[in-house]
């Protein structure tokens, strides 16, 4: 089935570690590449133990980041582990890294000794804070980088203190990053014969998530603050309380969106209120803005609201939990919780977050520890002109 993926083919010699990384490798081998893992002898990828849910000896942790990948045991402290990995790479179209800028350079696999020997790789990588600069040799992880990149500065209520994302989004969001650079250059490289160098960083996607907030900065010098789950852009958009509960609403799309809202809560006279005429106006105003909305939501219960603004495609929603969204009807239709044959225990993972014609194939099940590494050798073996 992989062999009509559009990434079949394609071979991809995997060296990371963690989330960001392994997770960038994984969404190459939904998209059909070969990708192969390359663990150090005994302890493999630290992730293989870390967690708190644990299959048959697995850390379900490093599985739902490592499927469908292959896993081959090298010691690359050792002369023949290194010539092992220059075989792979060899054969290899794609080589991915996270490790921190000029650690690789002993070894002879940083991206400038790859690319002198060979120079048809797409070397691929992932920094805390970038490939150069003042911080490029700084280690970054999700949570470093969400202080230093600004994102818990914006998050958490007014008076809450600074307040951490509850998902590993910038490890998530550089490894989709560092994805679509690794397909460009793979299309590039059709054109010029050559590989290049993909770098994404944390700190980078970090800055990336501030582009709707950022031109006021650059305008008016505004530098946003903790407002909790509302927008400092747009108002009303956030999560107010009715009756049993709170509710989101994005009401600010448009002002004929806003006056649908107006009228859905039954205080039409709140669309003609000159602290509220124009978006700009009930920003400013949003404290007070939030009190009237919830004077009125306050009379009934979520539901009776949600099929009020419903009815008038007014954007709203409940407030879900994990076992909501995994159970909801929607992410069950889209094939977003899989459960491969092989993997232990039929432990379900989630799908990747992009469909091509359809929902992409599983992956398959992540690899033991080592799992691969006589078939690969073989492989390398087996070439012509293999020595």
């Amino acid at each position: 089935m992989s062999g009509d993926l559009p990434l079949a083919g394609i071979r991809v010699v995997d060296l990371t570690r963690f989330v960001s990384g392994a997770y960038a490798g994984r969404l190459l081998a939904s998209l059909g590449a070969d990708v192969i893992k390359v663990e150090a002898a005994e302890t493999g990828d630290p992730y293989r133990q870390q967690g708190t849910a644990f299959v048959e000896g697995e850390s379900a942790l490093f599985g739902a980041l490592n499927c469908g990948k292959r896993s081959i045991l090298l010691d690359l402290a050792a002369a023949e582990g290194r010539a092992q990995l220059d075989a792979l790479l060899e054969t290899a179209d794609v080589f991915l890294e996270n490790g921190r800028p000029g650690a690789l350079v002993k070894l002879g696999l940083d991206a400038a000794g790859v690319a002198a020997r060979f120079p048809h790789v797409v070397y691929g990588s992932i920094s805390g804070y970038g490939q150069s600069g003042p911080d490029a040799e700084r280690g970054g992880f999700d949570l470093i980088l969400q202080a230093e990149g600004g994102v818990m500065s914006v998050t958490g209520e007014p008076d809450s203190g600074p307040v951490k994302v509850g998902v590993p989004a910038l490890d998530i969001g550089s490894a989709v990053s560092c994805a679509l650079g690794v397909v460009a250059a793979l299309y590039g490289r059709n054109r010029t014969g050559r590989g290049a160098h993909v770098a994404a960083s944390l700190l980078e996607f970090a800055v990336a998530t501030f582009t709707s907030v950022a031109p006021s900065y650059f305008v008016d010098g505004e530098v946003p603050g903790r407002i909790g789950s509302h927008s400092p852009t747009f108002a009303p958009y956030g999560a107010f309380r009715a009756r049993d509960g709170h509710l989101v609403i994005a009401g600010a799309g448009s002002e004929a969106l806003w006056r649908r809202l107006c009228e859905v809560l039954g205080a039409p006279e709140l669309a003609e209120d000159p602290r509220f005429v124009d978006n700009a106006a009930r920003v400013r105003h949003r404290s007070v803005l939030t009190d009237e909305l919830e004077a009125r939501l306050g009379r009934c219960d979520r539901a009776h609201w949600l099929g009020l603004l419903g009815a008038a495609k007014v954007p709203a929603a409940e407030v879900r939990d994990l076992a909501q969204v995994l159970d909801s009807a929607q992410v069950r239709h889209l094939g977003l919780v899989r459960a491969d044959p092989g993997a232990p225990a039929m432990t379900p993972v989630l799908g990747v977050p992009l469909q091509i014609d359809g929902p992409l194939p599983s992956a398959g099940r992540w690899p033991r520890l080592g799992e691969h590494t006589e078939e690969i050798l073989a492989e390398l073996r087996s070439r012509p002109g293999a020595r």
